[in-house]
């Protein structure tokens, strides 16, 4: 018994792959020369709009893809915005399938892809992001990163259950190769870095 187990010891020993060096790390990569242009070429090739807006009286700052005063049903995470209609406090998920726009704050956007990254303050951010016809991402401009190696670095999953990266409208095109927007979730998505 003790010579079978040698044996087999000693052809694992002999199967061993070489040693080889370990890997350099590669530093990741800095911030491009002009952040914001190549962070809205993301936005645009995702679907979505980038826009700016200064701190002070975003709300009418910006380009809405909806009138806004003629919104029945929005979720706004963000105090500058009221919720209203179904997505002041629903009763249920459900309910959320009626929203017109869901304006949530990211905790920074990501050069490279054009990503924000959001934490939801609570669960049914989840559904209203995924149900509303247009979602509005709010980010603060100084919270962009270049690349997904920094937004790895940023993200501390020990104090949180959920995050996600929010990227462009919903879009699918497994019909007939034909490209469709909206098809299982927010038709448009904007992308708005506020000034200070």
């Amino acid at each position: 018994m003790s010579a079978a187990r040698d044996e087999i010891l000693e052809a694992l020993r002999a199967a061993r792959p070489p040693a080889v060096p370990e890997p350099v790390r590669i530093e990741p990569p800095s911030m491009p020369g002009d952040p914001i242009a190549r962070l809205r070429e993301r936005v645009d090739e995702a679907g979505g709009v980038l826009q700016r807006a200064p701190a002070r009286d975003w709300v009418a700052q910006i380009d809405w893809p909806v009138d806004l005063p003629r919104v029945e049903h929005l979720h706004s995470a963000l105090p500058d915005l009221a919720s209203r209609g179904v997505g002041l406090e629903p009763a249920t998920d459900r309910e959320l399938e009626r929203l017109d726009v869901c304006v949530l704050r990211a905790e920074f956007a990501v050069v490279e892809n054009g990503a924000a990254w959001h934490v939801p303050s609570h669960p049914r951010e989840r559904v209203a992001a995924l149900l509303a016809q247009h979602l509005v991402v709010v980010v603060d401009e100084t919270a962009i990163v270049p690349s997904l190696h920094q937004a790895y670095d940023r993200i501390d999953l020990e104090r949180i259950d959920f995050g996600w990266f929010l990227c462009g409208p919903s879009k699918t095109a497994d019909i007939e190769q034909s490209l469709v927007l909206g098809a299982h979730g927010p038709r448009t998505m904007s992308l708005v870095l506020i000034g200070s």
